[in-house]
């Protein structure tokens, strides 16, 4: 189903970039659209990710995106800026893509894993422990590491963020994205955001235009 979402997501795009071909490059409404674009397909791609942890960022990021896109859409229609028909389609596409996310184990529901019940509690003894509970204690160790190893990650790229503002000041996003490697430009915009909600570092102007520097 990750395939199907990434896939679908790519067409997409695909068409946003041939349908505003014809919008003068300098209306930022153009690279609005191509840009929140980059950011619904990067996402997708990352629900291939098996922690659960960046899926979330990720379905939260696309949703959001999904949105965007399609409110951007609805401003090029009434501005005459693309046809009525392609708009019609590629919103007609976004929305059923975004729909199918909701519905399937994401968007409702459990979310992927162990799904407990009375019988997992149900012991003989008080020092017995059958197979299935230590496949389950054994999956929840794997399920903690994993979430470190994410915390880790993280704490590195707001490292690398901050040493990087300590050499340099007023630096974008795609000056961060060259040094740091493994993530998305959508993640490194995140970190970046968290740093600001501390007051670590200051940021200024707005979208791609914006500008990162230490407090």
């Amino acid at each position: 189903m990750e395939k199907y979402i990434s896939q679908k997501a790519q067409k997409i795009v695909s068409a946003l970039y041939l349908i505003t071909d014809l919008i003068k490059d300098s209306d930022a409404l153009k690279w609005e659209i191509r840009e929140e674009g980059i950011s619904f397909v990067s996402d997708a791609i990352l629900f291939n990710t098996t922690l659960p942890i960046e899926r979330e960022h990720a379905s939260s990021s696309f949703f959001s995106s999904a949105e965007k896109i399609v409110s951007f859409l609805r401003i090029a229609d009434v501005s005459s800026m693309i046809s009525k028909m392609n708009i019609t389609i590629v919103v007609h596409e976004i929305e059923s893509l975004t729909e199918f996310l909701k519905k399937s184990e994401w968007g409702e529901g459990h979310p992927p894993g162990y799904i407990l019940s009375d019988s997992f509690f149900a012991t003989d003894t008080p020092l017995s422990i059958d197979k299935g509970q230590r496949n389950v204690l054994r999956t929840s160790d794997m399920a903690r590491n994993k979430t470190n190893q994410v915390k880790d990650r993280k704490n590195e790229r707001q490292e690398n963020i901050i040493n990087m503002l300590k050499k340099d000041s007023n630096l974008t996003i795609k000056d961060f994205a060259k040094v740091i490697r493994g993530c998305s430009e959508k993640t490194i915009q995140r970190e970046l955001l968290l740093l600001v909600e501390k007051g670590v570092i200051k940021k200024v102007g707005e979208r791609r235009w914006s500008t990162y520097s230490l407090v």
